[in-house]
């Protein structure tokens, strides 16, 4: 299943940038531990998902109103 998710600039201490686009991407998980990070792949570049909604990676904590906030940083 794709989902959407937003492309930003990186930006310093944590805020995330201007929005640059909407992409439509399957997510990858990996596992470390307690926690799963996940990923997706933009310009061939493996990112990292943030979630505008809290720690997307803690799979104990998230729900699905997380998959609604998703964005990357490039």
């Amino acid at each position: 299943m794709k989902h959407n998710i937003q492309v930003r600039i990186k930006r310093s201490y944590g805020n995330p940038g201007a929005l640059l686009g909407t992409i439509k991407r399957k997510l990858r998980a990996e596992c470390f531990g307690n926690f799963n990070p996940i990923f997706c792949t933009y310009n061939h570049t493996q990112h990292p998902v943030i979630s505008f909604s809290g720690d997307i990676s803690d799979p104990f904590r998230r729900t699905d109103k997380y998959l609604k906030t998703l964005y990357i940083e490039i």
